[in-house]
């Protein structure tokens, strides 16, 4: 038995099934791959948000603390007493440097203690004077780590006292760790199930967690982010893995090998897809409800369409038997009772067959009237002339229209028209019939109580002898019922489309909230742009005072003094250069740079470079050569351009080698553009790097002990110039054969 041997009532409702379930199936499907997407990409930014912005907080943390504790490494009354060997007089160096350092940076760097020890390891000086005398560990290198002290979770700070290039002691600093707990213990964009926390190169757990208590130092965590910052020096952002409670979470971290450390910011995968269960769970409930809509109307629809069919099927049996007298009962109106109806025409006609001459005419006008009788009960009919003006029509046509038969005759079908058609339709109509071809198909028309109708129409038109339409007869079928049905299901799968909505909705109030952080960022951006300009206040009068002082303008300085003020003076300029950086980023980021765009002379601009760095090539030993056309001119911004080429000067000064370097500044003619070029013979840039040298504060050496300055502002400074006077910028660089720096602007 195959699947066409099944009852309509079976395939009726199977075909059913089929295509309500399949249009959910595909229309969830989308949902679901959808809201899957966009949750993971939005909990993925969130999380690399969350982990690079607290990693780098803790980054610049340790390196502050280690700055200022290598300010008492390099105290000169310490060094002095320790390079000469002798007996350190405890209470003239604690009272007058360690305790000082304590009252002044103790509270900002949350101190417990602080040891002095020599090139063996002898502690010479503790805060803790019971610790004097016993004996340390050496204090080679810069180090920081996170470890137990007296069995409370501290991090140590170790500076080499370095005198004439020769180790001679050390610094050791244990500190609180409560300014780091500030950072990673901050539930804000974690949600109900985030959390933030720091694990060593041994892959064990240095900071404390949210859900098990006291495990700094305990709890191993042996994770994919960790194995891959600790293997191979990488981050993973937007994995699905178990943490170290075995629980599937969503995380990112931040990987900061050269500190010894990885941060991880996790939350729980069950937390980010919830609302894909929920849907989920109001799809199904949503295709149940559907299915039995669709069933019990498919059920009722086979039901009306196989019990007369079952009925004809009997009375036609009878028939073939002989029994004419049998009656058949089919009460429908639609195509069925029609059909039903000519079973008893068909009998009928047998049994006229059999009679005489005499009845046939009889017979055959009572088929004629049974023919009629059926039209009017069964079919909507009217007969137009050849412009549409109705001469005719039946009972069927008054009843469902509501209007006379006056008034109807002599008027168009327009009387009917609805508004739900375009003219188009119309029109289409209109050239098939008047082409002499048959037109059908669905109309919805206008009762004249003004209740709407649709009906099955197929209008023939009726040729004169040259082909014209003399005349149109319209038969129509009322097919409301079934456009009933039909919205019906338009209805149910609009419920599908409402779930949609709602996942649209809250799609929206994430956007708001990213709205929000945007702001909030620009905030933050005005108030470092405001706390920059009033730091460079106080600046100038501080070099002012300077030159003043070199100049003996209060009375002659011994050279000591003058090597103090031009100390004072190098590292406020540095400061001034620094906070002026900051400025040119903050004024570009919030489009507040002023540009004085006039006819610029490059040749000008060049030996106001050349004069500005020559004195610093000369006492650094740089071979400084400047290649350029003469007497080029564009309209733009000069002092923009000479400020784009000192940056780029300063930081080829900071990485060619001492004594051989050689930076070269080409400038050629490209026809439309100008070409600018600073080329140096340095180590040159790692490829992987190169993507991030426009970036702020970043530094191609990131380690404590890197050998180069700055803040990371020059090229990022440069890059927003250059784009702001409608140029661009690169650089082409191999490791170890030094790099080029290109700029071109338009003329």
């Amino acid at each position: 038995m195959g699947v066409f041997s099944l009852s309509i009532n079976s395939k009726i409702i199977a075909f059913s099934l089929l295509l309500s379930i399949g249009t959910l199936i595909i229309v969830t499907a989308l949902s679901f791959s959808t809201a899957d997407t966009l949750l993971r990409e939005r909990a993925k930014d969130q999380l690399i948000s969350e982990a690079s912005g607290r990693g780098a907080a803790i980054r610049a943390l340790i390196k502050l603390k280690i700055e200022q504790i290598r300010l008492l490494a390099e105290d000169k009354i310490i060094i002095e007493d320790l390079s000469e060997d002798k007996k350190i007089d405890r209470n003239a160096i604690f009272n007058l440097e360690v305790e000082p350092f304590m009252r002044i940076l103790g509270r900002t760097l949350n101190i417990t203690n602080i040891k002095i020890i020599n090139s063996d390891g002898l502690i010479l000086l503790s805060s803790d004077p019971s610790e004097e005398g016993l004996v340390y560990e050496n204090v080679n290198n810069i180090e920081f780590v996170f470890s137990k002290v007296n069995n409370e979770r501290m991090s140590i700070v170790k500076v080499p006292i370095i005198a004439d290039g020769k180790r001679i002691g050390g610094v050791i600093a244990i500190l609180g760790v409560n300014d780091f707990d500030e950072i990673l213990l901050n539930r804000k964009g974690l949600g109900n199930t985030g959390e933030v926390y720091l694990v060593n190169k041994d892959k064990i757990m240095i900071s404390e967690s949210r859900f098990i208590e006291n495990a700094a130092f305990k709890v191993p965590v042996d994770t994919i982010p960790v194995r891959d910052c600790f293997e191979n020096n990488i981050e993973a952002n937007g994995l699905i893995y178990p943490d170290y409670r075995d629980i599937p979470i969503f995380g990112a971290s931040y990987c900061a090998q050269d500190l010894g450390f990885v941060l991880l910011a996790e939350i729980d995968e069950s937390e980010i897809f919830a609302p894909i269960i929920e849907l989920r769970n109001a799809t199904i409930m949503t295709a149940l409800i559907i299915s039995a809509v669709v069933v019990t109307i498919a059920l009722f629809v086979s039901m009306s369409i196989t019990k007369p069919l079952k009925e004809l099927e009997y009375a036609a049996r009878r028939i073939s038997q002989g029994d004419y007298t049998y009656e058949i009962n089919v009460r429908s109106k639609d195509e069925i009772g029609q059909l039903a109806r000519q079973f008893i025409v068909m009998k009928n006609s047998v049994l006229e067959t059999n009679m005489n001459l005499n009845r046939l005419v009889k017979e055959r006008t009572k088929e004629l009237t049974d023919i009629t009788t059926a039209l009017d009960t069964t079919a909507i009919v009217s007969v137009t002339d050849n412009e549409g003006r109705i001469l005719k029509v039946n009972k069927r046509f008054i009843e469902i229209s509501g209007y006379s038969e006056e008034e109807l005759l002599g008027n168009t079908h327009k009387v009917l028209k609805s508004g739900y058609h375009d003219p188009s339709f119309f029109k289409n109509m209109w050239d098939t019939i008047s082409d002499g071809r048959i037109w059908m198909g669905e109309i919805k028309n206008k009762t004249k109580d003004g209740r709407y109708y649709w009906v099955n129409a197929t209008i023939v038109p009726f040729l004169d002898e040259n082909n014209k339409p003399k005349q149109y007869i319209s038969i129509q079928h009322d097919i409301t019922a079934l456009k009933d049905i039909e919205e019906q299901l338009q209805r149910a799968l609009k419920k599908n489309e409402e779930s949609a909505k709602i996942i649209k909705e809250q799609l929206e109030e994430l956007e708001k909230a990213n709205i929000e952080l945007l702001r909030k960022d620009k905030l933050k951006d005005e108030f470092l742009s405001m706390a920059s300009h009033e730091l460079k206040t106080p600046l100038t009068p501080i070099i002012g005072w300077c030159s003043a002082l070199k100049s003996n303008l209060l009375g002659e300085l011994s050279p000591e003094q003058k090597a103090a003020i031009d100390t004072i003076e190098s590292n406020a300029i540095k400061l001034e250069k620094l906070i002026s950086d900051m400025l040119d980023v903050q004024k570009l980021e919030l489009n507040e740079m002023k540009f004085n765009f006039e006819e610029a002379d490059i040749d000008k601009i060049l030996n106001n470079v050349q004069r500005d760095f020559e004195f610093m090539m000369k006492e650094k030993g740089i071979k400084f050569v400047i290649d350029a056309q003469h007497n080029l001119r564009l309209r733009s911004d000069g002092g923009r351009i000479a400020q784009v080429l000192s940056a780029l000067l300063y930081n080829a000064i900071d990485f060619v080698p001492e004594k051989r370097g050689i930076i070269e500044v080409i400038v050629k003619d490209k026809g439309d553009k100008i070409l600018f070029c600073v080329k140096d013979n340095g180590p040159g840039i790692p490829k992987d790097k190169k993507q991030f040298l426009f970036k702020k504060f970043y530094q191609i050496d990131t380690s404590i002990t890197r050998k180069h300055g700055g803040t990371g502002l020059g090229l990022a400074i440069s890059k927003g110039i250059v784009t702001k006077l409608g140029g661009e910028i690169w650089v082409e660089s191999e490791e170890g054969k030094g790099a080029s720096f290109y700029f071109a602007l338009p003329k």
